[in-house]
């Protein structure tokens, strides 16, 4: 490794600072509006408590306990009409959340499963009911065309089911005197539930159980089982002449000005202007608040940023002036609220701005990646040509000689089948790429094609990969029998399960499927 090389962890895990400081957490009502949803008002501090929001509240306490979903959302709703909570449509028929339907039940799932989870309360309680809204819809449109194709349960069978359900089990049999003792409320519940998804279940499992042909399983074993493998190395950045890179941060300073920041982030003014006063006023402090109500990813932290190039501060703000003075703050001075992209922010200073060390091996790191992000045209020619120079050396000795002169790493890429269109059938570069720049690289069909169709030991032209250039020599082309065995036991389960997935996958994006998700969850489940 060279030593502008030994920066690349340290610039790496700035650069993911700044990606998430560009990016302040947004809620899934923020999501919602990127994509497409009408606007929502600004969020008051004092909430009108309504029953989508009760209902979305006690979804949010059962999580965190044992959840006994279906007793404690009827005592706030009531068996409610169907009416009530309709969350899209398929055909003429409502996707409702009734206590006792399907939906309902999947509710219940759902939430089980992320029972204990300290992921974002809010994230779950969108990711419950999103998952159970979407197996809902798949459930009513799979039943409407198994009523259309005749298809129901035989009372024999129902009565079978409820045997085999375990609901009346006592010591791991069936009970009649626990049947018996059962309320016909819950008997007629699980009855309704069984019959009704029954046809469900025989759709499903006729088309996972549909088999292909031989010859079409041993054409995918033929393909999974010939790959070839690969090695390169990677001309970045950091390769720029150290010299070259100090020359352009001299002709701008400002940009590469370092100032130690705090911040938060929040989507209502009016908070923000609150939290500035009562910061200034001593009744808060700036961790606490950021803790409480900043919705970026350094909430957890108190706000703390920590050190970041003034370029990478200047476009969080909608006005370039205001982030001009964080330039002339001191250290401990507060700033804001200013107004950012979707949000306002107050910020502050940890320690004042300072010019850049341009001796320090991660500040020509991150100079280098902004010349490379914005100044494409500097500092691509100088890339290419250094990359056509390695190419001639490695063409005079090997790539290895090169690497190790040069102090370059080589990324090994074992044997890996040329799968074109992405198949899950077979492995791709995906999986065997350790740095993933040669897999972006065959995102390109030529690109792809010249891999794979280039005789063994070929020396290929630079590739160029975002701000990267990656010198390929292909490997040998070889056969793992182990896999072409496996594709061809396992294929008619693989392909009953792909069949399933694009059986489902046509209903959901049908034009009989009307989906109002988004819009019900937010104004009926959180109540917004």
């Amino acid at each position: 490794m060279s030593d502008n090389d030994n920066t690349q962890d340290e610039k790496q895990e700035e650069q993911d600072k700044v990606l998430a400081f560009e990016q302040p957490k947004q809620t899934t009502a923020d999501k919602s509006k990127n994509k497409g949803e009408s606007a929502k008002p600004k969020q008051k501090q004092k909430q009108k408590i309504t029953l989508g929001w009760a209902l979305g509240m006690v979804i949010l306490i059962l999580i965190a306990i044992s959840f006994v979903a279906a007793p404690a959302i009827e005592a706030f709703v009531g068996k409610r009409s169907a009416t009530s909570l309709v969350f899209g449509k398929y055909g003429k028929e409502n996707i409702s959340y009734v206590y006792g339907n399907h939906f309902a039940n999947q509710v219940q799932n759902y939430a089980d499963q992320y029972k204990g989870s300290s992921a974002d309360q809010t994230q779950l309680l969108y990711q419950i009911w999103k998952g159970a809204y979407d197996s809902t819809v798949i459930y009513t449109a799979i039943n409407q065309l198994a009523k259309k194709a005749g298809i129901i349960a035989s009372d024999e069978a129902v009565r079978r089911a409820i045997i085999n359900s375990g609901a009346y089990n006592k010591d791991g049999k069936f009970d009649i005197d626990t049947y018996q003792k059962a309320s016909a409320d819950s008997k007629s519940r699980l009855e309704t539930q069984i019959r009704d998804s029954f046809p469900y279940q025989i759709v499903v499992d006729d088309i996972g159980s549909v088999l292909s042909s031989k010859g079409e399983a041993a054409h995918v074993a033929s393909l999974a089982e010939n790959g070839r493998s690969f090695k390169y190395v990677v001309i970045g950045p950091e390769h720029y002449p150290d010299e070259a890179a100090v020359r352009y941060a001299l002709e701008n300073e400002r940009l590469f000005t370092t100032l130690d920041i705090s911040i938060i982030s929040v989507t209502d003014e009016d908070l923000a202007i609150s939290l500035s006063k009562d910061i200034l006023l001593g009744t808060t402090t700036f961790e606490e608040a950021a803790q409480q109500h900043s919705l970026d990813s350094f909430a957890e932290s108190g706000g703390k940023v920590g050190k970041l190039f003034y370029y990478s501060i200047e476009p969080n703000f909608t006005n370039v002036d205001d982030a001009a003075l964080l330039l002339g703050a001191k250290s401990g001075d507060l700033l804001g609220p200013f107004e950012s992209q979707g949000a306002w922010t107050i910020w502050r200073v940890n320690s004042q701005a300072t010019q850049a060390d341009y001796t320090d091996e991660a500040t020509l790191y991150g100079i280098k990646a902004y010349i490379a992000a914005n100044e494409g045209t500097m500092i691509e020619p100088w890339l290419d040509q250094y990359a056509q120079e390695l190419k001639r050396e490695a063409t005079a000795s090997s790539l290895e000689e090169v690497a190790l002169e040069r102090d370059l790493d080589i990324v090994e890429v074992s044997s890996t089948p040329y799968n074109a269109a992405k198949s899950s059938y077979m492995a791709d570069l995906s999986y065997t790429d350790p740095q993933g720049l040669l897999n972006q690289a065959a995102s390109s069909p030529d690109t792809a094609k010249t891999l794979y169709t280039s005789a063994e030991g070929t020396l290929l032209e630079p590739i160029k990969v975002g701000t990267y250039l990656i010198l390929v020599e292909t490997g040998l082309d070889e056969r793992d029998e182990g896999m072409g065995s496996y594709i061809t036991m396992f294929y008619d389960y693989l392909s009953g399960s792909h069949n399933q997935q694009d059986f489902s996958q046509a209903l959901y994006t049908s034009e009989a499927h009307k989906n109002d998700f988004l819009s019900t969850f937010f104004t009926v489940v959180l109540g917004q």
